[in-house]
């Protein structure tokens, strides 16, 4: 887990950069540093300096940063593929019994609203694993991706969330054959308990959200989409009736508790 806090960790650096870069402008211009101060407590061209050294060394310092938490991640999803002979036993019968219950992102995409995996794939809120790389397989598969995947702990799905801010985070259970690695699970079907909206509006980040909207994105290659986002009544104040649904409304055509 020690790649997984660390990744935790370079983030919230990095979201509290800007601070730290203005802190670092203020104690430069108490010292002096932009106006011709005489006999000043520190000179001015050690504080010019130490700027430049600032704006040149520490974003440096997370790209390394970055450079190396993604190639840890690398290793450890390799070191997985590697030993998957691990999850494979003689016979189902022998397979460890254990409840998986754990958390996931999903966006709701569609003019119908669909919950959709990060990854793309669709699903309901209950339903059965489809392998889209080989037909043949019954998920989940040792050698392939393919299955329900699901984090089981709950703070790092809502870390998770809080770089992918047009997701929703779902409680969930995972049924039938199923894996365990660090992180989470991965198994064969999937029931999703609840979908848990976040406390505050999704565009303006501040009001309490009321309302579902949609809004028509676009993307790469021509691909284009709708997608749900739950705001507040005055950003939501500008969408025609047809692109609204309340609360009640969502949680029917999801057919699952929206809390």
């Amino acid at each position: 887990m020690s790649y997984v806090r660390n990744r935790q960790r370079l983030f919230r650096l990095v979201r509290i950069y800007p601070v730290i870069a203005l802190t670092t402008l203020l104690l430069a211009y108490l010292l002096g540093g932009f106006t011709d101060q005489v006999d000043p407590l520190i000179p001015q061209e050690v504080i010019i300096t130490a700027l430049y050294l600032f704006v040149g060394a520490v974003p440096l310092v997370f790209i390394i940063a970055f450079l190396i938490i993604g190639r840890v991640g690398d290793k450890a999803a390799l070191k997985n593929n590697n030993h998957t002979d691990k999850l494979n036993y003689k016979s189902g019968f022998d397979l460890p019994i254990e409840q998986m219950h754990g958390y996931k992102l999903a966006l709701i995409t569609g003019r119908t609203p669909t919950l959709t995996g990060l990854t793309g794939d669709t699903y309901l809120s209950d339903s059965s694993a489809k392998c889209s790389i080989n037909s043949e397989h019954v998920p989940p598969v040792a050698e392939c991706e393919c299955g329900f995947y699901a984090y089981s702990d709950i703070d790092e799905a809502r870390f998770e969330g809080s770089i992918n801010p047009g997701a929703f985070l779902l409680d969930v259970d995972l049924y039938g054959v199923g894996f365990k690695y660090a992180r989470g699970y991965r198994a064969e079907t999937q029931v999703v308990n609840e979908l848990m909206t976040p406390g505050r509006c999704q565009f303006c980040r501040i009001l309490p959200a009321k309302v579902f909207v949609t809004t028509y994105k676009l993307g790469y290659d021509d691909i284009s989409w709708w997608q749900w986002q739950i705001r507040c009544l005055l950003c939501s104040s500008s969408f025609k009736e047809s692109d609204k649904l309340s609360v009640d409304q969502m949680s029917k055509s999801l057919k699952l508790l929206i809390t």
